[in-house]
């Protein structure tokens, strides 16, 4: 009789259905179904081989599984039987990184994104379960080429902690539809709000609960129009009020607006509040996007532009205001101004809001402004051609273009399902050295190889939000959030797949280029960078045509990744005994990359020159991009009206940056100083400074919610 001996050298006899059992096991963690036969094929070959013997160890018998299983050709299960045996060998050295980093954050925080505050014990706890769930997402739904190319920085998954839940990324939220009539959030049934405060208290709350079930950025797309019929209600009724008071109507009408006046500067900062102070679930701040400003002023009264136009104006003025007897600022909402040329020709309230926005942006940085009228980019085309209006979500992704059934364009109740972020210089880098005469030509082959892991990623992404139940997600999936969103608790998310965004990211191609021509992105002109993103153009095309899916390029922003992708080209370098090229440079940085397609942060060029140089790349990268400049002078209107105007006529996603700075001391407000007031020289300071596509602190009394890298990129800051 055979026998085998076990870990603790106590022995049983060799049992066929232990192999068997083991093997389906494998099997099933990488989605292989093997029929009975073949795995009595695996079991009965592995008793063959040791069938001469007495005796056999279980370490000697897993590793000869592994190779039955590669010799009959089931290498995927041959590999994910490898994979779970070394894993439970190093199970110690994981679970103690675990614990080195659940103690990073207990004592010092994490600042890997700037909408974490790990002060919080609610947000500590959230971080140390993501590190768990990013520990078991790699090591067991990752194939092991996905592990390869993440480890060494070929390949950057974002967000990889929240993989493992099955959950959605940034979306446009359909709150007008949820609203209407009424809806059910937590197993409570909520009326439709009656007040335009009642409602802007309650988007509140239906913000942060739907945050909490998704990762990334979620935006509230055209809220103003949302809200003009319980502006109508307010108004209304406060009229029919002071009417029934024998007021003369034009009192009426007078005080009628007052109290409307009053419910908005209250709804909005209610809204505001709670979103800067209040966490959802997940442990960050509902990184939550509010798009307004566009309208056709053909089809409404001129009591609905006024309101539509006050509303604007309010919610900017609550921005500007800022928050407690010090008016602090605040970074959230993101708020996106909706620019239709043609409207504010025509419109004498949509000039007024325009006029008011680019005031509030010379103060607070935000809004920024998404081009509706430009003969350039998709967003204006879209808009156009069909009358939808494609917001933004999060810092800068956009959703690609999708018709329904009926031929009508359909944006608002959309979402994406994340993104991979190529690391360019480190695949240039890998070319130059493994085909040294002909690396040119050798790196679009990598390339294209990574393209395809990413491929396979997003395809098994789809499936598996495919077939999420639509209850774990049921604001979105049940109550109307997203479009065809009405399905029953049990029923499976299905066929909504069809409308989802995954994103195909590219960063650092400054340094790129620098890698391919010698030569910085400007000096360059670019010819190398729009190579890269037109490639990617094509083999996306491709891949959409025969999978059905909606890949998009995405030009990544890059927060905490761009001293990542930093530190891991620096280490390929160190392990490959190879010079960085970066290092001696005094416009690039080891501390962190470019991100997206932007130019280095430190060339000393105009506005008008920035956006001149970053208008192909940015229309080349229609997945996510943003283009913003850095002002020296904010305080000019003129200037940055003129800048944020022409952004418009080049079909941008515009935003202007300067670092924004509240004195705790002296109460002061001023610009472009980070860590000294220059009215008193106090050092209690809050800036706020733009991270990426989005605001975040860089200072608040010393200490920075921002990772090493991206403040070191702020320090260096000329043209952003």
């Amino acid at each position: 009789m055979l026998v085998v001996i076990k870990k603790d050298n106590s022995t049983e006899p060799f049992q066929n259905h232990k192999i068997k059992v083991a093997v389906q096991k494998a099997a099933f963690r990488c989605d292989v179904n093997l029929t009975d036969e073949e795995l009595d094929q695996v079991a009965q070959e592995v008793y063959h081989r040791v069938s001469n013997q007495s005796e056999v160890r279980v370490s000697d018998l897993h590793e000869l599984v592994i190779a039955v299983l590669a010799f009959f050709h089931h290498k995927t299960v041959a590999q994910a039987y490898a994979e779970y045996r070394y894993y439970k060998t190093n199970y110690a050295h994981t679970f103690e990184q675990l614990r080195q980093d659940a103690d990073g954050v207990l004592r010092l925080g994490d600042r890997e994104n700037a909408n974490y505050d790990s002060s919080l014990v609610s947000t500590k706890g959230a971080l140390i379960k993501g590190y768990l769930t990013k520990s078991l997402y790699k090591q067991f739904y990752l194939s092991g080429r996905e592990k390869a190319l993440i480890e060494r920085g070929d390949i950057y998954i974002h967000d990889l902690r929240d993989m493992i839940l099955g959950c959605i990324n940034c979306c446009l939220f359909d709150i007008g539809t949820v609203l209407k009539g009424g809806f059910e959030m937590s197993n409570v049934q909520y009326s439709e709000p009656k007040t335009v405060l009642s409602a802007l208290q309650v988007i509140g709350d239906i913000t942060l609960v739907a945050t909490a079930q998704q990762f990334g950025g979620f935006t509230l797309p055209e809220l103003d129009k949302v809200l003009l019929p319980y502006v109508m209600k307010s108004y209304n009724a406060a009229l029919a009020k002071y009417k029934e008071m024998e007021l003369p109507e034009e009192k009426a009408k007078e005080w009628a607006k007052k109290d409307v006046i009053r419910e908005l500067e209250q709804g909005f900062q209610s809204l505001e509040l709670k979103l800067n102070t209040v966490p959802c679930s997940r442990g960050d701040f509902a990184f939550t996007t509010i798009t307004f400003g566009q309208w056709n002023p053909e089809k409404l009264s001129e009591d609905e532009k006024f309101w539509l136009s006050r509303t604007g104006s309010i919610m900017l003025q609550v921005r500007r205001n800022g928050h407690g007897k010090d008016r602090k600022p605040v970074v959230f909402p993101k708020l996106v101004y909706l620019y239709d040329e043609k409207q504010i020709e025509s419109d004498p309230h949509s000039a007024e809001l325009l006029d008011v926005a680019i005031h509030t942006s010379a103060q607070c940085m935000y809004p920024d402004y998404l081009s509706l009228s430009s003969k350039s980019g998709s967003v204006s085309k879209i808009f156009q051609k069909y009358g939808a209006i494609t917001s933004p979500m999060g810092c800068r992704a956009f959703l690609s273009f999708w018709k329904n059934e009926a031929g009508e364009a359909v944006t608002v109740g959309r979402c994406n399902i994340g993104a991979v972020s190529l690391n360019i210089p480190i695949i240039l880098r890998l070319a130059q050295l493994e085909f040294p005469l002909s690396w040119k030509e050798m790196f679009w082959p990598l390339l294209d190889e990574r393209l395809e892991v990413i491929r396979q990623f997003f395809q098994k992404r789809y499936e598996i939000i495919r077939n999420q139940k639509a209850s774990s997600n049921p604001l979105a999936f049940t109550q109307g959030g997203f479009y065809e969103g009405h399905k029953t608790p049990d029923e499976k998310v299905g066929d909504l797949v069809r409308y989802m965004t995954a994103s195909f990211g590219v960063t650092a191609l400054d340094e790129a280029t620098y890698l391919w021509a010698g030569k910085r992105l400007v000096e360059e002109g670019g010819e190398f960078s729009a190579q890269i993103l037109r490639h990617l153009q094509e083999v996306l095309a491709r891949y959409k045509k025969e999978d059905g899916y909606l890949y998009a390029i995405y030009g990544t922003p890059a927060e905490s990744l761009c001293a990542t992708q930093a530190k891991q080209y620096n280490d390929f370098c160190t392990s490959r005994k190879i010079k960085n090229d970066f290092a001696n440079l005094e416009h690039y940085s080891t501390e962190y990359f470019t991100n997206s397609f932007h130019v280095n942060v430190t060339e000393s060029i105009t506005p008008f020159e920035k956006q001149d140089r970053e208008f192909e790349d940015f229309h080349l990268c229609e997945g996510g991009h943003i283009q913003y400049v850095r002002l020296d002078n904010p305080e000019n209107f003129e200037a940055v009206k003129a800048v944020i105007k022409r952004g418009m006529s080049k079909g941008f996603y515009q935003g202007v940056n300067f670092d924004s700075a509240y004195c705790g001391d002296c109460g002061k407000h001023s610009t472009n100083v980070l860590f000294t007031c220059p009215h008193c020289g106090s050092s209690n300071l809050s800036v706020i400074s733009r991270v990426c596509g989005y605001l975040g602190y860089s200072n608040v009394n010393g200490s920075s919610r921002m990772n090493d890298g991206k403040m070191a990129e702020i320090k260096n800051r000329v043209s952003m």
